[in-house]
């Protein structure tokens, strides 16, 4: 397996773009040898207040430089910056990416100058324990683990997917598939062979472990044996303090292949939740439970549609849930037009020994002909929350607002 560092991920800031798509705004600014204040203004558009959101800030210097953000006139109080990517141009100068944490308001527009100094590290940033692809995730809300925990002989899988999730808010609460990985994506099958996903990609593929302490990203690339024809991506986005972390994939045939099945956006877990729950065609939030005797074969029929905004599985006693918040999903090939699909839907299907899990059908059980070119491309946030009893939909309806909402940056006092 080919592996970088933190510094080979600042020396190789294209392929990184391409693959690990923020859902954070990015604003270019041109530091000059004097160092003149510029200033931000955040606005919040939406009407929900962001206790803690991202921004992300790029800058044209000199040198890379510790920058922080200030509140306008106050004379104290640095919010530090990670450096996520530097690139020098050929003139010598550094395109430098920052991300910085902040708070706004509802509705509200809040001032911050940028400064080149050290700021003020966060309270809890996040926790990164491993090297390479054995890695373990943690922040205030869950620990999120990517070693080779579920990788045996039989499976063949990598390290670098998520196996389990313990859920610090709800008494360490694990959530896992006990013989395999829990997060199951992207996957693909063959007439006559057992199906893969990105955990099986050969050992010598690309991988790219970027740590910090308010984002982590792991990022891989390669081919699964026996399915040469697909190159398949997956970039993971661990945040501090948030709740959630983000996954991207995408799926290129480079060359044709015929597929019996296609699918994305899957979580496989033991028998640990009690409900389904999805927004339904009309507005309304449709609630299932997902041990009735009929719910497996009745979604059958009444299928939940391929782009539903979110679904999530929740304990109806427990109080815990875990939910995919759809971001994007493109399924253009790389002509411009349409990817094959076969009844594509969005497909709960039970598992052995009790278990259930959610996963997106792009090819469902059909043999197709997929030809080169074919793309097929997602981005999902995985949210933990609890649910009340009176609006179990509360906390993941929130959230859905909040990422499909960004928020509003704009540039004062900029100098060149």
């Amino acid at each position: 397996m080919i592996r970088f560092n933190l510094i080979s991920l600042l020396m190789q800031p294209l392929m990184i773009k391409k693959a690990c798509v923020l859902m954070l705004p990015i604003f270019v600014l041109c530091a000059c040898q004097t160092k003149e204040l510029t200033t931000l203004l955040v606005t919040e558009t939406a009407g929900i207040g962001r206790d803690l959101e991202y921004i992300t800030v790029a800058l044209n210097a000199g040198e890379i430089s510790p920058v922080s953000l200030r509140e306008a006139e106050k004379e104290s109080g640095l919010i530090a910056g990670q450096l996520l990517k530097a690139k020098k141009d050929s003139s010598g100068k550094f395109l430098l990416e920052y991300i910085f944490p902040v708070t706004v308001g509802a509705h509200e527009s809040k001032k911050f100058e940028i400064v080149f100094l050290e700021g003020d590290p966060p309270q809890e940033g996040l926790i990164t324990h491993g090297t390479g692809l054995e890695l373990k995730l943690e922040n205030t809300h869950f620990i999120a683990d990517l070693t080779s925990t579920k990788a045996t002989a039989e499976n063949g899988l990598e390290p670098g997917q998520v196996a389990g999730l313990v859920l610090k808010q709800f008494n360490n609460q694990l959530l896992e598939r006990s013989h395999i990985d829990m997060h199951w994506a992207p996957s693909f099958r063959k007439e006559g062979l057992s199906y893969k996903t990105l955990g099986h990609v050969r050992p010598d593929s690309v991988f790219v472990n970027s740590e910090g302490p308010y984002l982590s990203t792991i990022f891989r690339k390669g081919n699964v044996k026996q399915y040469e024809e697909i190159c398949v991506t997956g970039t993971y986005q661990f945040f501090a303090g948030l709740p959630y972390f983000t996954f991207s994939s995408e799926m290129l045939m480079e060359d044709d292949v015929a597929l019996t099945l296609l699918r994305n956006d899957e979580m496989t877990m033991d028998s640990l939740f009690t409900h389904l729950m999805f927004p339904g065609d009309n507005g309304e939030i449709r609630e299932i439970e997902l041990y009735a005797s009929n719910t497996i074969e009745d979604l059958d029929r009444d299928r939940i549609p391929d782009d539903v905004n979110w679904l999530c599985f929740y304990h109806t006693d427990l109080k815990y849930a875990l939910g995919s918040i759809r971001i994007a999903y493109d399924n253009t090939n790389m002509n411009g037009g349409q990817s094959p699909t076969f009844q594509k839907h969005t497909k709960i299907s039970a598992g052995v020994n009790g278990g259930r899990y959610w996963n997106r059908r792009l090819i469902h059980e059909e043999k197709t002909l997929v030809p080169k070119g074919s793309r097929y491309i997602e981005k999902n946030a995985y949210l933990v929350f609890a649910v009340n009893s009176k609006d179990p939909s509360a906390q993941i309806r929130d959230y859905f607002q909040r990422i499909s909402n960004p928020l509003k940056v704009t540039l004062f006092g900029l100098q060149h």
